[in-house]
């Protein structure tokens, strides 16, 4: 994996695991690679596919079929939908 990928998954694995203890050394290696526009759309895009952690965690989450797994898809506008 190039190192800009590797610092944006530490980024990502540290945003939903233990937000409050982003190291200052992987911030100051993110802003090497990213800009503040690109950062923000990388925190946003993170947060956005991690609210249902809310639910799992309480164990209110439901499934889309009942004992099925749920195919995650993209159209070319990048809207997502599930089959």
């Amino acid at each position: 994996m190039d190192p800009h990928h590797k610092a944006a998954v530490a980024f990502a694995t540290q945003l939903m695991t233990q937000p409050n203890a982003i190291a200052e050394e992987l911030l100051v290696e993110l802003r090497s690679f990213f800009s503040d526009d690109q950062l923000i759309e990388l925190t946003l895009d993170v947060m956005k596919w991690n609210y249902q952690k809310v639910s799992v965690a309480l164990g209110t989450d439901r499934e889309i079929r009942e004992g099925e797994l749920s195919e995650l898809h993209f159209d070319e506008n990048g809207k997502w939908s599930f089959s």
